[in-house]
């Protein structure tokens, strides 16, 4: 018996704008930092290669379902733990959202605070499914 995930969505989504990070990261750490130093680099790509692998866990639960109870369950919990990932890019690109919002006073929304405010909204959206897909399935 095959026991269809309810959240292959969310985590394929996840794949899809992780994996383009991840390797952005690893790349191009200098983009990340404003300051340069070798230190800061190698938390950086430390850093890509766990998000890398994030995007290989999501992809194997996605593409893998699970085929007994037992096995949803352990993908239930997998996928909540992938969702809680999503808090720390929300938290950052809403700082820099609100950081906009303080340097420019009323005077609109620049380009990097509308890419900050994309990306709060893609990740509370893909990060809030899984989290609430995964729990769903812990029920089951």
């Amino acid at each position: 018996m095959t026991i269809t995930p309810l959240y292959t969505s969310p985590l394929l989504h996840h794949a899809l704008i992780e994996l383009p990070a991840s390797l952005q990261f690893l790349l191009l750490p200098s983009r990340q930092l404003s300051h340069h130093t070798p230190h800061a680099h190698a938390i950086i790509r430390q850093y890509a290669l766990l998000l890398f692998c994030s995007v290989l866990v999501a992809l194997a639960l996605a593409l893998s379902p699970p085929t007994t109870p037992i096995a949803q369950l352990l993908h239930g919990r997998l996928v909540c733990a992938l969702g809680l990932y999503h808090v720390g890019p929300v938290l950052r690109s809403g700082a820099r959202v609100l950081e906009g919002w303080k340097r420019r006073g009323t005077g609109g929304w620049g380009g990097k605070e509308v890419e900050a405010g994309i990306y709060v909204v893609l990740h509370l959206i893909i990060g809030g499914r899984m989290f609430a897909d995964g729990l769903r399935s812990l029920r089951v």
